[in-house]
């Protein structure tokens, strides 16, 4: 059996190697040479205080709705409350599904309860 040579040698490849790697090849344009460097890809550190603020609502409403959605006389009473809103939430605009409505409407609530506020948001984040 012969011995397989790869083609491309470490110097030619560039970005990932394959999808779930932590780190990267990149080449120097200074002295041409190949290297890697690990980078975690964790986004929502960089997320902006309004970015933050929808994140929470976000938050809020996936774990009520949950909540909701196990118990039995919680889940018949807010089919009775869809029906009779006609499908339409505290934002105003019309849903079709019951998940939908619910959850929207406890994100719309929650920020009603929590206003972001520029100011606040740009003081706590510089601190």
């Amino acid at each position: 059996m012969s011995q397989v040579i790869p083609s491309a040698s470490i110097d030619e490849i560039h970005g990932k190697p394959y999808g779930r790697c932590i780190g990267y090849f990149y080449q120097s344009k200074k002295t041409g040479k190949t290297f890697y460097r690990e980078r975690i890809e964790d986004y929502q550190k960089n997320q902006s205080p309004r970015q933050k603020w929808n994140s929470a609502a976000f938050k809020y409403a996936n774990t009520e709705l949950k909540q909701i959605l196990n118990n039995q006389e919680l889940r018949a009473r807010l089919q009775s409350d869809y029906e009779a809103s006609g499908h339409i939430a505290t934002n105003g605009k019309y849903y079709t599904t019951l998940r939908a409505w619910k959850f929207n409407s406890l994100i719309h609530d929650w920020k009603i309860a929590h206003p972001y506020n520029e100011q606040s948001a740009a003081s706590s984040s510089v601190s």
